[in-house]
């Protein structure tokens, strides 16, 4: 139809993409554990690791906090096999830990530790 129209971004597109660019960096550099870690450390099956992270998530959406922010569904390559993860921040890997199971002994002694404040 105009073939010599050459249709540029605008600079309110291109300015929005650098500005969540520089979020998601800025969010990526708190993610620095993996909920997979506490799997293996309490002997959590995937199950239950993934239910403690959903109520983690929403006790953040609950609490006004973005989830995006602590909370980064990642695929991880173990062994023979794709897996899924999650990185998660401090208070991620916290929240996590607070809304797993209770009955496990591992998961108790943690709990104790981070609200005794020894942290994890």
């Amino acid at each position: 139809m105009f073939p010599d129209v050459i249709i540029y971004p605008s600079y309110a597109d291109t300015h929005s993409s650098v500005l969540d660019d520089i979020r998601d960096l800025f969010i990526s550099r708190r993610l620095i554990h993996y909920a997979g870690s506490l799997q293996e450390r309490c002997q959590l099956d995937e199950a239950a690791l993934e239910k403690a992270v959903q109520k983690a998530l929403v006790v953040c959406v609950t609490a006004g906090i973005s989830p995006e922010e602590h909370f980064k569904s990642v695929f991880v390559y173990a062994g023979d096999a794709l897996k899924k993860d999650w990185l998660v921040s401090d208070l991620g890997l916290q929240l996590i830990t607070l809304n797993a199971d209770i009955t496990n002994p591992v998961v108790a002694r943690l709990q104790v530790e981070l609200l005794s404040g020894r942290g994890l």
